[in-house]
């Protein structure tokens, strides 16, 4: 079995954590722009990206990582890969394994399978509640997403559901929407909203919410849930207090050349350091 990977994000200060983006995404949401989403990058077998992840932690913690989280991209594309990988992280002794997921593929046989190994939590992106509205945004039903949700709950696995805040797209009566789902299942469920961020995209598909918007819909998630919070790129980046260092495919560095401008012209600190994958590969 083997995954394109484009990147590795490790997370230096104050915590110490990585990102293990896989490439491949079963959506085509219209506002997305990670990388990821397509298949590219380097193709690593398993046992080939634990070694990469093995000499990348030496090199930029000095140690090896305690803290995985699989991303992409999306993860559940390959089960059998994504299953393999997480009990070959718990064989190093991590001790902290997560996922991030678009939950299409999360059906109750992936979901035991995943409790049984321990997984420690899951990101659950829940991109709206209304089916033609996730339709037309990610070219997908719902229906199986809002199954994942109650499963999660049912099966007692530690997760929280996220929302990308778009006006026009993902509105107040959207947020409204999934709040009341979630109270629903549990008022403790977490909940989190975001705000769009457009630099990257080529084509306009909405405008970045107002911090003023970004308060209302937490308000309005707040009327149902116990557990609400949401996230700006002020309240995300200014001042950024995580140190990020990455490890990049060298046949995607000039890609990367591209992200890093865009990034800069958003948050003019923006710095990111990083190795390239042969760096670390090469390394003895």
């Amino acid at each position: 079995m083997y995954r394109k990977v484009p990147f590795l994000t490790f997370v230096v200060s104050p915590t110490k954590k990585v990102k293990i983006n896989l490439a491949g995404c079963n959506f085509n949401c219209k506002g997305c722009f990670a990388i990821a989403k397509k298949e590219m990058g380097r193709s690593f077998s398993v046992e080939e990206l634990l070694n990469l992840l093995i000499k990348s932690s030496k090199v930029i913690l000095g140690e090896m990582v305690n803290d995985v989280q699989m991303t992409g991209g999306e993860p559940t594309t390959n089960a059998d890969y994504l299953i393999s990988l997480i009990q070959k992280l718990s064989d190093l002794h991590i001790n902290k394994i997560g996922m991030s997921t678009n939950g299409y593929l999360l059906d109750r046989n992936l979901i035991k399978e995943l409790k049984s190994l321990n997984i420690n939590y899951i990101k659950l992106d829940l991109k709206a509640y209304t089916d033609k509205i996730h339709k037309h945004y990610t070219g997908k039903s719902n229906a199986t997403i809002l199954r994942a949700v109650k499963l999660l709950h049912h099966y007692n696995l530690n997760f929280y559901v996220r929302t990308i805040f778009m006006p026009d797209i993902m509105d107040f009566e959207e947020i409204k929407k999934i709040a009341k789902f979630l109270s629903q299942i549990s008022k403790n469920i977490t909940y989190k909203i975001y705000q769009f961020a457009p630099e990257q995209l080529d084509k306009k598909v909405s405008r970045t919410p107002t911090h003023q918007e970004m308060r209302k819909a937490y308000s309005v998630a707040k009327r149902y849930l116990d557990n609400v919070e949401f996230y700006t790129t002020e309240t995300a980046y200014k001042p950024d207090p995580y140190k990020h260092i990455e490890v990049r495919a060298d046949e995607l560095l000039d890609r990367f050349k591209e992200i890093d401008k865009i990034s800069k012209s958003v948050i003019p600190d923006w710095n990111m350091e990083y190795f390239t994958m042969n760096q670390i590969l090469n390394l003895p």
